[in-house]
C-alpha cells in the first residue's frame, strides 16, 4: 500500500495545480442546487487517465461518470474518487478536497484527501496509522496522533451535517435537524462531507479551531465517504449506516448506493445519533414531524 501511496500523492500537486486554474464554468446535475464545473470535470480526466496509467489492472470509480460505471469483480485493486468534493464551496471560495478511497482485495486499505484551503494532504495505510503533509513538499510526511474522543452526548457538541439533493432525504434532515437543536446540540453545515468526517476523525488536538464531535447525512453517495472512512476508522473512529452497522467495503465502493450515515471517534456519540435519527425517520415515513 505504501507503493501505491507514493504513486498517488503527485498526482495531488498536478490536481492542485488544475484547482488553481478555478474554472468556474457550470451546469446543472440532478437534484435541487447540484452543480458541476468544468474543473470538476478536468480533474475526474486527469485523475482517471493518470490512475489507470499507474495502475492499468485497477478500476476507477469516479463522481462525475459514476452512472455509467459498473462494478468489475475481477478488479482486486479499485479507486475509489471524488475529484471535487464541495463544487458550490469551491465556486464561492469556501472548503473543499479532492477524496480518493483505495479498496484492495475487498478491503478498505487507505485513504487519501487533499484539504484545498489549508493545502494539506492527508492519508492513512490500515494498520499502520494516519499522515500529513503540505502540497509544496510532499517528502516531508508526519504522522498524525491518535485523538482523544471524550464527547458523549449531543448536548454542546459540535456536529455537523449537510443539506442533501433529495428531497425525502431532506424531510429527514429537517426532522433531525430540529431534535438535535432541542436537545443542545450545535449543528455547524459547512462541508463538504469528505472533509467534515475527515475533521472528525482528528479530533480537537489535531485541528484545535476547526473539528467536530461528529457528522451526519441522509444521503451521500460512495465517493464523499470511502477516503475519509479509511482515515476515521485508522484514528479509532467509526462510520455507520441507517441499519446501526458500520458501512461496509461493498457499500462504500458501490457506484450506485445512496447513503445515510453517523459518523463519530465516539462510540456513545454515535449511539445517541442512531436514536435521533431512527425517531426523525420513523416520524418522517408516518407524518408526525416536529
Amino acid at each position: 500500500m505504501k507503493e501505491i501511496i507514493s504513486k498517488v500523492l503527485p498526482m495531488m500537486v498536478k490536481a492542485n495545480e488544475i484547482l488553481k486554474g478555478k474554472d468556474i464554468t457550470s451546469e446543472e446535475k440532478s437534484g435541487i442546487g447540484n452543480i458541476v464545473t468544468t474543473t470538476d470535470k478536468n480533474l475526474e480526466a486527469y485523475l482517471k487517465d493518470t490512475l489507470m496509467s499507474e495502475f492499468p489492472e485497477s478500476q476507477v470509480i469516479s463522481e462525475e461518470s459514476a452512472e455509467e460505471t459498473k462494478l468489475q469483480p475481477d478488479k482486486s485493486l479499485k479507486f475509489i474518487v471524488d475529484p471535487l468534493d464541495g463544487t458550490t464551496n469551491f465556486t464561492n471560495g469556501w472548503p473543499h478536497s479532492i477524496a480518493i478511497g483505495i479498496v484492495n482485495n475487498e478491503e478498505l486499505t487507505s485513504g487519501i484527501i487533499y484539504d484545498a484551503l489549508a493545502e494539506k494532504i492527508y492519508f492513512s495505510i490500515k494498520d499502520n496509522g494516519v499522515y500529513v503533509c503540505n502540497i509544496d513538499n510532499i517528502l516531508s510526511i508526519e504522522r498524525v496522533v491518535k485523538p482523544e474522543q471524550t464527547t458523549e452526548n449531543v448536548k454542546k457538541a459540535v456536529i455537523s451535517y449537510d443539506t442533501p439533493y433529495g428531497a425525502e432525504a431532506f424531510k429527514v434532515t429537517r426532522e433531525m435537524m430540529t431534535r438535535l437543536y432541542h436537545a443542545g446540540a450545535s449543528l455547524k453545515t459547512v462541508g463538504p462531507i469528505s472533509l467534515d468526517v475527515l475533521k472528525t476523525a482528528l479530533g480537537k488536538e489535531n485541528r484545535p479551531t476547526d473539528y467536530n464531535n461528529a457528522v451526519w447525512h441522509s444521503e451521500v453517495r460512495a465517493w464523499d465517504l470511502a477516503a475519509s472512512a479509511a482515515i476515521l476508522r485508522e484514528l479509532g473512529g467509526e462510520i455507520i449506516g441507517s441499519d446501526g452497522k458500520p458501512l461496509s467495503t461493498k457499500t462504500l465502493s458501490s457506484p450506485n448506493a445512496r447513503i445515510a450515515f453517523i459518523a463519530s471517534g465516539n462510540p456513545k456519540m454515535i449511539e445517541n445519533l442512531y436514536t435521533i435519527y431512527n425517531e426523525s425517520e420513523r416520524n418522517v415515513k408516518n407524518g408526525e414531524c416536529r
